[in-house]
Order: structure tokens, then sequence, then C-alpha cells
């Protein structure tokens, strides 16, 4: 039986919203960095984070997210500017980058504004609790939304990819994840170890589903690559076995 990739249980860095990183384990403030005032949809999504910790993923749902999901809505609405939620400087900028000159986004021609983290936040915590439910096409939606105002954000990204891979959408999920991590530079808000741990996910995420498309040795190649970052990596190691298995079984060279 195929292991498919899972998530770790989600956790917040307590300096700020922006260096949330889900599938990633808590760790301490470091002591050169100073805690900062959350505004209120910041500490709302903080809040819904912590309920879906504690294994109340459908009360952070319809509480706090819902909260900061329905009052950023209708604040935006009618927005005339083309709104990214972005977190951290580099996605920040990346997105600014995509004005012209005269400030306007090449797309829609719009102004590019950036409004901070807590809106793409709040989608991406309700499709990872409606993940953890089991509602996948909730969470697909919510994913979306996410990836809508920050497109090149590689938690989002990966969340949508299981999402997707849990779905049986194999070529779809595979595809996020190299966006994934295509983009894992853009997430300076993670450490490099916290870099590392998403990165071996992420490829071990591909081996799952390159061995479900057939394609052996691309995933032996992913796994191979979740080992190079750690070695002693188990769900890495488990799927390098089952590809040999299937390889053996199905007469692969």
């Amino acid at each position: 039986m195929f292991t498919v990739w899972k998530r770790a249980a989600v956790a917040c860095v307590v300096v700020s919203l922006a260096a949330c990183a889900a599938a990633l384990p808590p760790r301490e403030t470091p002591q050169s960095e100073k805690p900062v005032k959350l505004n209120s949809d910041d500490k709302e999504v903080g809040d819904g984070i912590s309920m879906i910790k504690a294994g109340k993923p459908q009360a952070a749902i319809d509480g706090p997210l819902a909260d900061v999901v329905t009052r950023l809505e209708k604040q935006y609405a009618n927005s005339p500017d083309q709104i990214y939620s972005a977190r951290g400087p580099a996605l920040t900028l990346d997105y600014a980058a995509l004005a012209t000159g005269d400030k306007k986004h090449p797309a829609t021609g719009k102004r590019v504004l950036n409004i901070g983290p807590a809106w793409a936040m709040a989608y991406w915590a309700r499709g990872y609790a409606y993940g953890d439910l089991g509602r996948f096409p909730e969470a697909d939606v919510e994913l979306n939304k996410a990836l809508q105002l920050s497109p090149k954000d590689s938690q989002f990204l990966g969340e949508l990819a299981f999402v997707n891979q849990r779905q049986g959408r194999y070529d779809d999920s595979y595809k996020l994840y190299r966006a994934a991590i295509r983009n894992i530079d853009l997430m300076d808000t993670w450490q490099d170890a916290e870099k590392n741990d998403f990165l071996c996910r992420a490829h071990t995420g591909q081996g799952f589903d390159l061995l479900q498309l057939k394609r052996y040795d691309d995933a032996t190649k992913a796994y191979q690559a979740c080992l190079k970052l750690k070695p002693d990596d188990a769900k890495a190691k488990a799927g390098l076995d089952e590809v040999r298995g299937v390889k053996v079984a199905v007469g692969a060279k």
C-alpha cells in the first residue's frame, strides 16, 4: 500500500504572522528579534491557526477565519487596485515588480497594492482545516483563493498540491509541488532548516505522484532529492522501497 505524502502539524512563529509556516515544527522566538504587535486581522488568523492545532478545524473555519475573510472580502470587493496579500519582503517585492513604470499591473491595468498577509493566510488556513476534515473540494476552493492573492507562496502551492493528490489528480499535484520548490527562495521569513524540511516533504510528495503516474525513474529521483537534504528521512526511504517493489512487480527496468 502506497504511503500518501502528509503534512506535519500546523505551527506559527510567534514573531509575526508573516513568518507563519504550516507543516513546519514550532520554534522559539529568536533572541535577536523582538515580537511585533499584530493587527486585529493578523491576530484572528493566528487564533484560527491555534484552534486548528488544538483539533478544532470547523470552529476555526466558522469563527475567527470567517471573520477575517468576510471583513476583507467586503472591504476590497470594489477595489480599483490589483490586491496582493503577501508575507515577507521577497514576495512583496516580487509582486510589486509586476507593475510597469506607471505603477500599473500589466495584465489588469490596475495599481498593485499589498495589504499584508492576513487575507491570504485566512484562506490558506481554511483550506488546511478543510483538508484535515477530509473535505478536499472545499479545501481546493479556499487554497485557490489564497493563491489568487499570493500566487508564489510555496506553502500555499504545497498545500494545494496535497489536496490535489488526495483527490487523485497526480499530474496537477506534481506540477504544484514543482512550483512550490521553484519559489522557495521567496519564503525569506523561513530559516534554512525550515526550508529544507518543506523541500523534503515536497520532494516526497512529488515522488508519490510520480509513482502513481508510473514514472518510476522520476519518482526515484524525487525521493533521492529529499534524502540529499535529510539523509535519514523515513518517508523518502520508504518511498524508494515502494518504487523498487513496484518496478519488480511490473517487470520495469
